[in-house]
């Protein structure tokens, strides 16, 4: 679709929708959801396991031909957990992998199909025993994970760091850094001293975050008609 011919009533009826549906059906899956949770296209998440946490104001965006998945390992003695902190981010084909231990901070950003493991998932010699080594990975505040990267078992991202896309991260990286390549290598120095803009300051202006987005689609779309959009749905145009 060339642009978003939906009359406003619509994407709003659409979002109440979307939020009835993730808390009956997507948000007990969940041990804890905290306040502010937004999701698009809760029907394409596949979520499995016990202990998986999310923060306030999480969002998490998936589409159909590219879920969010959050797996947790559970076996005896042995079990993983998940745990995405305030305002982070998620967007679609993202997937977390946990047979021990996977720790978000506050203000990530997993880009799409970025992929975070604390485990090989199969033993090196014993191919049929799972799930393998594993040690717990940690993102530290205000991460970025650019789109298709791969984190392995055991590597800690420091404050404000950046992966660059496709990047696989298989050792530790420190704080304000910006890596890229596969291993990934530091590429970049940041200053750590600058006045980084976290996620956390959409929810602190004066117009709550929820109004502001209201405010948006009816700027962009309150001059749609259900006319135009049925047309660009079945008759579609150049134009439209």
């Amino acid at each position: 679709m060339r642009q978003d011919h939906r009359p406003y009533l619509i994407k709003r009826l659409a979002g109440v929708f979307g939020n009835l549906y993730a808390k009956r059906f997507l948000f007990p899956h969940f041990d804890h959801v905290g306040v502010g949770a937004r999701v698009t296209n809760p029907r394409s998440f596949d979520v499995h396991g016990p202990r998986i946490r999310l923060g306030d104001h999480v969002h998490m965006m998936a589409t159909p031909d590219n879920q969010v998945r959050f797996f947790v390992w559970t076996d005896g003695d042995r079990s993983g957990s998940i745990s995405v902190g305030d305002y982070c981010i998620v967007l679609p084909g993202a997937r977390i992998s946990s047979a021990c231990g996977v720790v978000l901070g506050k203000n990530c950003m997993m880009a799409s199909n970025s992929y975070i493991t604390d485990a090989d998932w199969h033993d090196i010699y014993n191919r049929n025993s799972a799930p393998g080594g594993s040690s717990s990975v940690v993102l530290e505040d205000n991460v970025w994970l650019g789109d298709s990267v791969i984190v392995t078992k055991g590597v800690r991202i420091g404050r404000n760091s950046v992966v660059g896309a496709g990047a696989v991260v298989v050792d530790d990286v420190p704080p304000n850094v910006v890596v890229a390549g596969n291993p990934a290598r530091i590429v970049k120095e940041l200053d750590a001293d600058a006045d980084f803009v976290t996620r956390a300051s959409l929810f602190e202006g004066v117009i709550p975050y929820e109004r502001f987005i209201d405010d948006f689609d009816k700027e962009v779309l309150g001059s749609n008609t259900f006319g135009r959009w049925l047309q660009s749905l079945f008759l579609p145009t150049r134009e439209s």
